[in-house]
């Protein structure tokens, strides 16, 4: 599962100069709604657009999210 590390510095890296939720949303290619859940960390990104969070701003993946493993345990 992919995490952000800090939702406020993706939001300020998101929204620097004249950008906003809305205008990267739609560079993005997705809802305002999504981007604006991932920003509030009420929801957690999936791959695809973790990458393009980057490719946008130009950050490592490694400065903004964090891959937190998950395992299912087996009960019987």
């Amino acid at each position: 599962m992919i995490v952000v590390k800090n939702p406020q510095r993706l939001k300020t890296i998101l929204t620097t100069g004249e950008n906003t939720i809305t205008s990267r949303a739609k560079q993005l290619g997705y809802s305002k709604a999504y981007v604006s859940s991932i920003v509030t960390g009420t929801r957690n990104p999936n791959e695809k657009i973790a990458i393009k969070i980057c490719e946008l701003t130009g950050e490592n993946f490694d400065e903004i999210f964090f891959i937190r493993s998950v395992h299912k345990t087996i009960t019987k």
